[in-house]
C-alpha cells in the first residue's frame, strides 16, 4: 500500500494573544502576580508578635492576687498572712516562683519605675532589686487620708523615679520626691466634693449597680502623670466607674490643670491605662454596652472598633507594658471573663477562650493573667520580636 505524501496546511496567524491561547500560561500569570504581591505584603507590613500562651501554677498557699504587678523582668505579688509573715513572690518567667518574707503587713504593692513599693493603708517599703532578690528599704508614712485600696482593687499611689503622688478620695493630691515626706499640693480641688459621698445616687450614665467609692484612676507618662475625673460637675467625685470623664494632668506631680475635653456624653470609664505615647481607656455607654477609647495626647479621644462591635459585655480591666496591653472583661450575664491583647493599642486579638483571668500584669516580653476562680492555675504569654503594629 503506497504511503500518500502529507498533506501540508497553512494555518493562518492567530490574531489572539498567546496567554489567551494557552490559558494556563494566563493563570501562572496570575499566579506569579499574586504570589509576588503576598511576599512584598509579607515584607512590608508589620505584623502582631506570636503569643504563645502556656498555662502556669502560682505561688502555693495564701495569695493576694490584687498585688500582682509587672516588674522590670518579669513579675511579682504578695502572700497573704502566712507563718512566717507576708511574703513577696517573684518570677522571672511565670513559671517558678522565689519568695522571701516582708516587715510589717502590706496588701499592695506598685510598681515604682525600677524598683517596688509594697504599702498598707499608710506605710509602706520600697523594694530594690539586688542579684536574684529584692531588698527592703526604710519605713515610709504617708498621709492619714489615704487608704491602701480603693473599690475598684487599685492603688491610690502612683509613682516613677521621679517622685510619688497619692491621692485621698476626696480629690486631693500630695507629692512626694522620694517617699520619705508628703506635701499636699492639692487641696479641697475644683473637682473634689469637698465631702465624702455616700451612695446609692442618681447618676446620668453609671450603672448603678457597679459603683462604689474609689479614688481617680492614675498613671505616670513620659511627661508627668495623668488621672481621671468626671466633666460632669453634677457627678460626685471618687465613686468607679467614672461618668463622662476627662483627664487633669501634671507635669511634676504638683500642679494639675485640667484637658477640658471628655469621651463623651453617657460615656463610663474603669480604668485607664499609657505606653509608648498612648493612653487607652476601658469601660462602656450601658451595662453590657462595652467600649473602649484610644488617644495620643488625653484630649482627643477615638473609640476601638473592635469593642464598638461587640455588646452583652462588661470592660474594667486595661494593662499595658512594654510587651504590649490587655483588656479583661466579664459576659454580661454569666459573668464569664473575656480579654483581647493587643501590641499596639489599636489592633486587638481575642484571649484564647481557656485563658481565664480578672487581674494581668505586662513586662518586657511576657503578659499574665489571673482569675480568681481557677487560680493558683495562670495562664502566661512570651511575646517574640518588638511590638509592631497590625
Amino acid at each position: 500500500m503506497a504511503v500518500l505524501p502529507e498533506a501540508v496546511v497553512e494555518i493562518p496567524t492567530s490574531e489572539r494573544s498567546p496567554l489567551v491561547s494557552r490559558p494556563w500560561i494566563f493563570a501562572a500569570a496570575v499566579l506569579g502576580l499574586i504570589i509576588g504581591l503576598v511576599v512584598i505584603v509579607a515584607i512590608t507590613r508589620p505584623t502582631n508578635p506570636a503569643l504563645r500562651w502556656e498555662r502556669q501554677m502560682g505561688p502555693t498557699g495564701p495569695v493576694n492576687l490584687d498585688s500582682l504587678v509587672a516588674t522590670n523582668d518579669g513579675f511579682a505579688l504578695l502572700s497573704g498572712v502566712t507563718a512566717d509573715g507576708v511574703l513577696l513572690w517573684s518570677s522571672r518567667d511565670g513559671a517558678s516562683w522565689d519568695n522571701r518574707p516582708l516587715q510589717g503587713t502590706p496588701s499592695q504593692l506598685a510598681d515604682i519605675g525600677s524598683r517596688l513599693l509594697a504599702y498598707e493603708v499608710d506605710v509602706g517599703r520600697i523594694l530594690t532589686a539586688e542579684g536574684e532578690g529584692w531588698v527592703e528599704g526604710d519605713e515610709l508614712e504617708f498621709p492619714d487620708e489615704i487608704r491602701s485600696r480603693q473599690g475598684s482593687g487599685r492603688p491610690s499611689l502612683v509613682a516613677d523615679d521621679d517622685g510619688f503622688v497619692v491621692t485621698s478620695i476626696l480629690g486631693d493630691v500630695w507629692w512626694s520626691a522620694d517617699g520619705s515626706e508628703f506635701d499636699i499640693v492639692v487641696a479641697d480641688p475644683e473637682w473634689g466634693p469637698g465631702q465624702a459621698v455616700e451612695v446609692p445616687f442618681d447618676s446620668g450614665c453609671r450603672p448603678p449597680t457597679r459603683s462604689s467609692p474609689d479614688v481617680p484612676s492614675m498613671v505616670a507618662t513620659d511627661s508627668g502623670f495623668a488621672a481621671l475625673i468626671s466633666s460632669d460637675p453634677a457627678e460626685p467625685f471618687g465613686i468607679w466607674p467614672v461618668c463622662e470623664p476627662q483627664l487633669i494632668f501634671s507635669a511634676d506631680g504638683r500642679s494639675w490643670s485640667r484637658s477640658g475635653t471628655s469621651l463623651g456624653d453617657g460615656a463610663y470609664v474603669y480604668n485607664v491605662a499609657w505606653r509608648d505615647e498612648r493612653f487607652t481607656a476601658v469601660g462602656g455607654t450601658g451595662i453590657g454596652q462595652p467600649a473602649a477609647w484610644t488617644s495620643s495626647d488625653g484630649r482627643v479621644w477615638d473609640l476601638i472598633d473592635t469593642f464598638a462591635l461587640e455588646s452583652g459585655l462588661d470592660l474594667y480591666t486595661v494593662q499595658a507594658g512594654p510587651a504590649g496591653w490587655v483588656i479583661l472583661g466579664r459576659e454580661t450575664e454569666d459573668s464569664s471573663p473575656v480579654g483581647w491583647t493587643s501590641a499596639d493599642g489599636l489592633c486587638w486579638t481575642a484571649l484564647p477562650v481557656e485563658v481565664d483571668g480578672s487581674s494581668a500584669a505586662v513586662s518586657k516580653e511576657m503578659m499574665m493573667v489571673i482569675d480568681r476562680i481557677t487560680y493558683p492555675e495562670t495562664w502566661v504569654a512570651s511575646t517574640t520580636g518588638n511590638a509592631r503594629t497590625c
